[in-house]
């Protein structure tokens, strides 16, 4: 867990020489990388042997030099500070987009709570007009019913009008012919 591949070190150096225009040699390389006591043999083969050597050499931080264990240190402390601002930042965009989404919620269960109690009027309104159409058809048939016994009333004298004019004229039939 405390340990780092020789590689980034090797590397790092490596390629720093070689932005400043310096050749990355093997003896520039272990300048700067000031290995405590190692042998330079040790030192020539892991950067004659390539990067991939390199890359299967582990040390542990304790034991580079103090400017390297500084190197990493910022460099890891830049990444930390990096991933925390990412983080935050998307912590930021989660909190916002939460807040969107509970004002939206807001509204709808508003919309929702005015389209229910419209609906339940609706649906008041809509009985009471049933109820008011099946009144009035009850009144229409009320109303027909009563028509059509005024119309059997009018039918019932105009024949018992009839009748008695009838009669009338069969009792009186000397004031016909008169004298």
């Amino acid at each position: 867990m405390n340990q780092i591949r020789a590689k980034h070190s090797v590397t790092v150096i490596a390629d720093r020489l070689k932005k400043a225009g310096k050749s990355s040699v093997p003896q520039g390389i272990r300048d700067q990388m000031d290995f405590q006591g190692r042998s330079n043999q040790q030192h020539i083969s892991l950067v004659k042997g390539g990067r991939r050597y390199a890359q299967a050499i582990k040390t542990h931080v304790a034991d580079l030099p103090l400017k390297v264990q500084n190197l990493l240190a910022e460099e890891f402390e830049r990444e930390v500070i990096a991933f925390r601002e990412k983080l935050e930042s998307e912590y930021a965009e989660i909190k916002r987009d939460k807040n969107q989404l509970a004002v939206l919620n807001e509204q709808q269960s508003v919309r929702i709570d005015n389209l229910t109690e419209a609906l339940k009027n609706a649906s008041a309104t809509m009985n009471e007009q049933a109820r008011r159409i099946s009144q009035l058809k009850n009144e229409i048939v009320a109303e027909r019913d009563a028509h059509a016994r005024t119309e059997q009333r009018i039918r019932n004298a105009m024949q018992e009008l009839t009748r008695v004019e009838h009669t009338l004229d069969d009792s009186f039939p000397e004031s016909s012919g008169g004298a």
